[in-house]
């Protein structure tokens, strides 16, 4: 019987302990826009997917924004749009420690892979995308919602913060998860998620206007003559070109200093 009560007792201690580290993950600024748990999430609507590229999005005229100290409220129509845009990924991370979120943090850029360091001016050629920890949609003290649209019921859904990092995490078998940074090596990515405005705070990757694919709802790796072929199509629609893509050499060195060699496709016009 001795036992039994310390076997009870134990297992109440481990299941208190993990109610408290639930708790404790997330973050809490514009919590509930990021996660959507927010009032209005309701007006991002997920069937209608907007085709952009990265300049595309970076070109964005920044709203205002909503007092620091209001995580609510998300800025309607800017953060009601859903976006597909074909980048590269340079790097990734998750957001642990103390003062991580828990969020998997994406630094996107342009084919010409150079992206914001941190605290430095923005290049204009890169953006974050995030992937919160669908266990975390409460935030850090349990302030919001635990439900969002972005986590649906289905486990196949296509739209899903949950499937896009099981996608990421498959790509990547080798990732590091303690708040190190993976090397994505500039591969071709399909992103789709919502646009989210983040106030600068010295981010890796940030954009000139701060705007993020916030969460992502999904990402594919695509092969890169699959990736080329699109990307080369989408750019005759926009700028009326004719040219071929062809594969040309590159490197990191401009973004990163490094000598690691990438494949990149660049428009021959």
């Amino acid at each position: 019987m001795r036992f039994e009560r310390l076997f009870k007792q134990l297992l109440m201690f481990l299941l208190l302990l993990l109610g408290s580290a639930a708790a404790q993950c997330g973050g809490t600024e514009r919590w509930a826009v990021k996660d959507g748990t927010d009032p209005k999430v309701n007006q991002v609507d997920l069937s209608h997917i907007q085709d952009v590229s990265v300049q595309d999005l970076i070109a964005i005229v920044e709203p205002n924004l909503p007092a620091r100290d209001d995580n609510t409220t998300r800025v309607v129509p800017d953060e009601a749009h859903v976006y597909r845009v074909q980048a590269r990924l340079v790097k990734w991370k998750e957001e642990a420690g103390e003062t991580g979120d828990n969020d998997y943090h994406l630094v996107l850029t342009d084919d010409s892979l150079k992206y914001t360091q941190p605290h430095k001016k923005p290049t204009g050629h890169s953006l974050i995308g995030e992937i919160p920890d669908p266990d975390c949609l409460s935030g850090a003290h349990g302030d919001f919602g635990s439900t969002s649209p972005f986590l649906p019921a289905s486990s196949d859904a296509q739209l899903s913060i949950r499937g896009a990092r099981r996608a990421i995490e498959a790509q990547f078998p080798d990732a590091v998860f303690d708040g190190g940074w993976n090397d994505a090596g500039g591969i071709p990515v399909e992103i789709i998620g919502v646009g989210y405005f983040d106030p600068p705070h010295g981010q890796v990757g940030r954009a000139p206007n701060n705007l993020e694919i916030h969460p992502i709802l999904s990402i594919t790796f695509p092969e890169q003559s699959e990736f080329a072929a699109v990307h080369a199509a989408a750019m005759t629609e926009a700028h009326g070109s004719t040219g071929v893509s062809r594969p040309t050499r590159a490197t990191e060195a401009a973004a990163t200093g490094t000598s690691s060699p990438h494949w990149q496709y660049t428009m021959i016009t």
